[in-house]
């Protein structure tokens, strides 16, 4: 059976090309001959029973392979045959005999039958092979336009598809500004004439228009119009193919809406969500930097007013609150403007092969004079493989961490630092003896802007600290996470998972 090509697949049968009849009828014409050639060779070992049987088998041959059309012709073909071969007299188209008459009447009758019949089923089967095809083929465009993220990737799958099913190379334009642009071309056509351009434009307009070689029509979506679709000019489609390409092009135009509407809540979540860090940032730098400022003043003003009668005990304490202030304000500076580049994905770490516990040790030595009375135990494993990492990055994170067990742990507690090694990753923990933090605060516990309640407000910060841990270790490649309680009386565990480069066989750790 002849198969459609893959660019006119859904082409129903009266879309066949002339030349494709033409064949089927010319092989019917020869399976008849070879039928006559094969019942007159061997007439005077076959029987009028046994002639009859072969010729309208001949019949059934073109009836399955071709259609209805190639079967009427077949079973014609026979009659007359059958009527010249083997009917009284034999090489005219006389019949001598009235039985001979009911014979050829019934002969002509039955081979019409058979390969009507035949035909027709064989018809039926192409037709719902097609529509199978069709089904499945609008199934995977449906399927290519609903995964389209943009609307550029939706006109691109829709150009794919649209130019199969025509059979012709398909563009789409979208509206970009005040006119239309191309959004989706065959490969090397970059750019529409002049003349196709106008043509195109006038049928968004609604101006249906053709022009160049090409005719366009309006992509049109549930709320309105949203772009132009543009196909080869060819000899009009047949009517199964023109319902599908209608389908198509209904789809296609509802996934670019859809696309576009995405990409506009997509833009308005991203303005909202910058509105609300602008205010969240705006309440806490007004709260935050509020005391320590007003300390530094205070501390500055009371330098300046009463120099000369201050002893040396409480200027060295107004000097050391306004270095403390400082510090913090400095801190949460420093703080803001890594959230900044976190923010805007202007953060690029530069990895490298490093030892975890010396970059621990500096981490430590930044804050050990700010421990007070609280004491840092290191629990490293002996040997540690190397991993890839920023070392400066990574320096941040464990300071961040030991601030954060500061501001919550008492005065006279134990923050444990630990390192270990599983056989794909590098593992660092903090632990603290704070109260921990509840279960329902868990899942935000790395958001921006995020204080556990049970704290006093001195030295807790931003509430930017563990939220730039989090950005700073899954920029490495990295993860982060919190674990609570981790004592009967609470405290937090801070757990840090850093991949190796190459997997250690369990064997030698």
């Amino acid at each position: 059976m002849p198969t459609a090509s893959p660019a006119n697949r859904w082409r129903s049968p009266t879309g066949r090309s002339r030349g494709v009849r033409t064949r089927a009828y010319l092989t019917t014409l020869a399976v008849m001959a070879a039928a006559n050639l094969v019942t007159f060779t061997a007439r005077n070992e076959l029987s009028g029973t046994n002639v009859v049987m072969i010729l309208l088998f001949a019949v059934l041959i073109p009836a399955v392979a071709y259609g209805l059309g190639p079967a009427i012709l077949a079973a014609l073909a026979a009659t007359i045959s059958y009527n010249f071969f083997y009917l009284e007299p034999r090489f005219t188209f006389w019949i001598l005999h009235p039985v001979d008459v009911l014979t050829f009447v019934v002969f002509f009758a039955v081979a019409i039958a058979t390969g009507w019949l035949a035909g027709r089923v064989r018809d039926q089967v192409r037709q719902t092979a097609l529509r199978a095809e069709a089904a499945s083929a609008l199934l995977d465009a449906s399927r290519d336009l609903s995964a389209a993220g943009t609307s550029a990737e939706a006109a691109k799958a829709l150009s794919e598809h649209a130019s199969r099913l025509s059979g012709s190379p398909a563009v789409v334009l979208l509206k970009e500004g005040e006119g239309l642009e191309l959004a989706a071309a065959p490969d090397g056509l970059s750019r529409l004439g002049q003349e196709a351009f106008k043509a195109a434009e006038r049928a968004w307009t609604g101006d249906g228009a053709g022009a160049a070689g090409w005719h366009f029509s309006p992509l049109e979506g549930l709320r309105g119009r949203v772009g132009v679709v543009g196909l080869r000019t060819s000899p009009a489609a047949a009517g199964d193919q023109e319902t599908l390409l209608g389908a198509l092009l209904h789809q296609g135009g509802i996934a670019i809406e859809r696309a576009e509407l995405m990409a506009t809540a997509a833009e308005n979540d991203a303005l909202r969500r910058a509105d609300q860090l602008r205010i969240a940032l705006l309440n806490s730098v007004s709260h935050d930097f509020r005391t320590p400022l007003a300390t530094v003043l205070g501390s500055a003003t009371t330098l300046m007013e009463f120099e000369g009668t201050l002893k040396p005990a409480v200027r060295r304490d107004l000097l050391a609150s306004i270095a403390e202030n400082a510090n913090r304000i400095n801190r949460y500076v420093a703080d803001l403007l890594d959230m900044g580049r976190l923010e805007s994905g202007a953060l690029a770490p530069r990895r490298e092969l490093a030892d975890v516990r010396s970059v621990i040790g500096r981490a430590i030595g930044r804050v050990e004079d700010r421990m007070g009375r609280r004491r840092i135990r290191r629990d490293f494993a002996k040997d540690l493989s190397r991993v890839a990492i920023d070392e400066r990055l990574l320096e941040q994170v464990i300071v961040n961490l030991l601030e954060n067990a500061m501001a919550y742990a008492p005065g006279e507690s134990e923050i444990v630092v630990s390192a270990f090694e599983d056989p794909a990753h590098v593992v660092l923990s903090v632990d603290d003896q704070g109260p921990g933090i509840c279960a329902s605060d868990l899942p935000q516990i790395f958001d921006r802007f995020r204080r556990v309640p049970q704290a006093s407000d001195r030295g807790k910060g931003l509430g930017l600290g563990l939220a730039i841990a989090k950005g700073f270790v899954e920029a490495m490649g990295g993860r982060i996470a919190a674990v609570s309680p981790i004592l009967e009386a609470g405290g937090a565990r801070f757990v840090i998972s850093l991949p190796k480069t190459r997997a250690t066989p369990g064997d030698l750790l």
